[in-house]
């Protein structure tokens, strides 16, 4: 791997090998392993630690990956040259993205018995995604790739801001899939606490915030935007392509870094220093709230699973024990933005349980913190109020209300309840919403115990004697004509 490449063929080069990772690597684990843990000649590593930032790893993938990461901007667009050497690494930067996403991203779903994947004790293929993610961290990847991500998301302008994209030219198209890939990255790398609060000691919040803004204001198609398109257009318009999966890398990355409570809180509500000096922000990267670009986004990209199942799961993660965040969500119109996208999707069953998880965050949280009757009507004075306990019932009946009168019941136990994977949280937002529902479980011990009772006990066919008193022929009773007799004597004709 050459370690500063500078003409259009070794860049090429590089370029397609990266490629051929990722696709070397998709859907199997022990390569995905083999690349991480592949050796380095002592030279060449030398070589890798300085175009990386002087930082050395035991691991060549590592290194490898994060050398090309760290080269991408080592060089100023200064002049016509350096701007046309930015551009060729640019499909490198995007490339190495990819492939360091790929490393540490499980999707080896093949049956152990069948593959040749690392099997644990229990029989099934071991995930190595986390334990990636840590050696890219302390190989200094996170803050290359926070770096790109800026670094492109300034580049790109406004991107296609107002919904029209007819001025966007091909190097736009190429600053927004690197930055797409680069957020990512970002996403498959916030697996721990630790992680996220180094990348947001970095500067990934204002990034965060930006790309969600770009992606709410950039319509799916090439067309003019300005509301929900349809699916024809959102999925086979020119750009569409790039403008969801800008969508989806912005989405996942704010989901997984709402997995801490007081980052989530800052993302819902917006920056505290901000909004308690009411002035703008002059940083280009603003730190507002992101709930509104997150339910626009979620309008704009209606077809696509993905930024729905991103969406919901974001929502969820944020009412999660706060209820500031919840009551934002729910003045915002969370909840028709939840119900929609669990209709439109009523088969996959990620959005199903992510909605109903929302459905279930939102509510509970709220109604625990509404004013309770007992509490309310049990003062300390010698005779009880009432307004407190009847305000706490209007709250719980109107938190309930904004779900319920959307049709929520009806999603909850038509669609979330037909699915294995979600219903155990349909149930519980059915039940938070006040709504009568039973759930009935069972096991693969249950099913088989029973089957084997039936086996046992066999079918009953008609006419076997089951019961001593039927007899499946006829046959004249031998007293049959006295007893007539003697019923006719006593009950009369």
């Amino acid at each position: 791997v050459p370690t500063e490449p500078s003409s259009s063929s070794s860049i090429l080069l590089l370029c397609d090998l990266l490629r051929l990772g990722t696709n070397a690597t998709r859907g199997c684990e022990t390569a995905k392993v083999s690349w991480v843990q592949s050796a380095l000649s002592a030279e060449t590593a030398a070589n890798l630690a300085k175009v990386g930032g002087g930082r050395r790893t035991k691991r060549g993938g590592v290194a490898v990956i994060v050398s090309c990461l760290s080269m991408a901007h080592r060089h100023t667009a200064s002049d016509d040259d350096e701007r046309r050497l930015r551009q060729q690494r640019l499909p490198t930067t995007t490339e190495a993205c990819r492939l360091l996403a790929s490393l540490c991203r499980y999707d080896d779903f093949r049956d152990p018995s069948s593959s040749s994947g690392a099997t644990g004790a229990a029989g099934v293929n071991t995930s190595s995604a986390h334990e990636h993610a840590v050696e890219f961290h302390r190989a200094g990847a996170t803050a290359s790739l926070i770096e790109i991500a800026r670094t492109e998301l300034s580049r790109r302008g406004g991107g296609c801001e107002g919904g029209s994209t007819e001025d966007a030219t091909a190097d736009d198209d190429d600053d927004g899939r690197s930055a797409a890939a680069a957020l990512t990255a970002l996403r498959v790398l916030a697996v721990n606490d630790e992680i996220i609060q180094t990348m947001v000691a970095l500067g990934v919040l204002p990034i965060v915030t930006e790309a969600l803004r770009r992606s709410s204001s950039c319509s799916p198609t090439s067309g003019t935007g300005g509301g929900m398109e349809t699916e024809e257009e959102e999925n086979y318009s020119p750009g569409a392509a790039d403008h969801r999966r800008f969508a989806v890398a912005s989405m996942g990355l704010l989901r997984n870094l709402c997995g801490n409570d007081e980052i989530k809180t800052n993302l819902c509500l917006g920056s505290s220093s901000t909004a308690a000096s009411g002035e703008r922000d002059p940083s280009p990267f603003r730190t507002s709230s992101v709930l509104p670009y997150l339910l626009r986004t979620v309008q704009r990209f209606s077809s696509t699973a993905l930024v729905q199942e991103h969406g919901c799961g974001t929502l969820a993660a944020m009412a999660l024990r706060r209820p500031a965040n919840a009551r934002a969500i729910l003045d915002a119109g969370g909840p028709r933005s939840v119900l929609t996208a669990m209709r439109r999707h009523d088969a996959n069953v990620n959005v199903q349980r992510q909605g109903s998880l929302a459905i279930r965050n939102i509510v509970s949280r709220l109604l625990r913190d509404a004013p309770s009757s007992e509490g309310a009507a049990s003062g300390g004075g010698a005779l009880p109020s009432t307004s407190g306990a009847e305000n706490g019932g209007n709250e719980r009946g109107a938190v309930r209300d904004a779900f319920l009168e959307l049709g929520a019941e009806d999603v909850l136990r038509n669609v979330a309840g037909r699915h294995q994977g979600s219903v155990d949280e349909a149930y519980a937002a059915l039940r938070d919403l006040g709504c009568k529902v039973s759930l009935v479980k069972f096991s693969a011990d249950d099913l088989q115990s029973a089957g084997t009772a039936a086996g046992n006990r066999g079918m009953m066919m008609f006419g076997e004697k089951h019961n001593s008193n039927f007899r499946p022929v006829y046959e004249e009773s031998a007293g049959l004509a006295d007893g007539v007799e003697n019923a006719v004597s006593q009950f009369g004709s």
